[in-house]
């Protein structure tokens, strides 16, 4: 029902079979937004120019880099951080360390608790012996002529909570404006409403990836959205959407997109003041059908159990802990053999396995544990889990 309502009132669907297509002048303005559980990483393209705000969890930063390559993306404008939590950060040193131009990095001059030499933007920066341009309330950073980023929080730093310090940009075009939200949650939201900058847009990116303490009724009407965009998944986050502010949506008649109702992603693209949604699918293999994951918690080994009968590739395949949340790249030549497996350890297995890991255990002993495999694309192959209670 939510799709079918998409739809109907939308527009049209693109077909799309690499996702969108790469912008160009005449093509639009179009923000993508990747589909990789409760976290941010979107792609702006306007004018021939290309932007990224946030970059996703560490463990997804190779469907980052997929979307970039997708769409012809090898040189970017200008990258964002809308604030300093794991799910927005995450892909940063994986973009410092492609082969990715940036010209500027730019994250909000308010942040709370974070020691500067630890600040994750400082870090990618300076990897590429570049730094950081800070940004406050009132700030424009120029695309063109007749676009531009305009920086409309935060106002004020909040001691409590890093999300209320999320950077918030209205971004004009000349095909129409997005809101770009980052966490902001409602105290930021009234902040902003009482300050009277709330400026109308076409697309809004729906703050705190749908959650039930944010996005508020006056702000949903002060902005008047066309279209709205929330990036998030059920299965990571269970209260997200949130039914309150589906059931706003619906009662203010905005049509809206949710990243994991997508296969890949999702586009949204602006021309001549309309909006449409258009799913991003990527001709890639799906090894979710022949890719298992099995723990042996005496043995303390995670063997990845091929049973297709043809030998899969695993260079640039990531492994994923969620309670030490380490991330793993297993080596370059690894292979996994048709009807086979390869067998993962850590210091403390004792038996022969196809690679040791320098760490004490893989996994937690006595209390849950989630492991994720991710192909070179930043797919999710296969989960498990230690078997521990929730």
């Amino acid at each position: 029902m939510r799709r079918a309502c998409i739809f109907l009132m939308l527009l049209t669907l693109l077909p799309l079979c690499a996702g969108c297509a790469a912008a160009d002048e005449g093509a639009g303005t179009q923000l993508i937004a990747l589909n990789i559980g409760k976290a941010d990483c979107l792609l702006l393209q306007t004018q021939g120019k290309a932007y990224l705000i946030d970059t996703g969890w560490e463990r997804t930063s190779a469907a980052m880099l997929e979307l970039l390559r997708r769409n012809g993306v090898t040189h970017l404008d200008g990258v964002f951080l809308s604030h300093c939590d794991r799910d927005h950060y995450g892909g940063l040193q994986a973009l410092a360390q492609s082969d990715i131009q940036v010209d500027a990095w730019y994250a909000a001059a308010i942040y709370y608790d974070i020691p500067s030499a630890g600040h994750p933007m400082i870090a990618a920066a300076a990897l590429r012996g570049q730094e950081v341009s800070w940004l406050r309330a009132g700030d424009e950073i120029r695309i063109s002529d007749q676009a531009a980023f305009r920086v409309i929080g935060p106002l004020t730093q909040d001691t409590q909570n890093e999300n209320n310090n999320s950077l918030i940009l209205h971004v004009q075009t000349a095909d129409g404006s997005i809101m770009l939200t980052g966490d902001m949650k409602l105290d930021e939201e009234y902040a902003l409403l009482e300050a009277g900058v709330v400026p109308a847009c076409d697309v809004l990116k729906i703050p705190f990836h749908g959650d039930n303490s944010a996005t508020s009724d006056s702000f949903l009407q002060a902005v008047s959205p066309k279209a709205a965009l929330i990036c998030t998944a059920t299965r990571e986050e269970p209260d997200t959407p949130a039914r309150s502010l589906l059931k706003s949506l619906g009662r203010l008649d905005i049509p809206y997109a949710v990243t994991q109702d997508y296969t890949r992603g999702v586009c949204v693209t602006l021309s001549n003041g309309t909006v449409a949604f258009s799913d991003i699918v990527w001709d890639t293999p799906d090894y979710s059908a022949s890719v298992r994951l099995k723990l042996s918690n005496d043995d303390h080994i995670l063997t990845l159990q091929n049973s297709s009968a043809q030998d899969i590739s695993l260079d640039g395949w990531t492994l994923y802990v969620s309670r030490s949340k380490a991330c793993y790249t297993l080596p370059e030549g690894t292979v996994l053999p048709a009807n086979g497996v390869y067998k993962i350890g850590a210091r403390a297995t004792e038996k022969p396995v196809s690679l040791q890991l320098d760490v004490k255990r893989l996994w937690h002993k006595s209390r849950y544990d989630q492991l994720m495999l991710y192909d070179a694309t930043g797919a999710l192959v296969a989960v498990t889990d230690n078997g521990m209670p929730e």
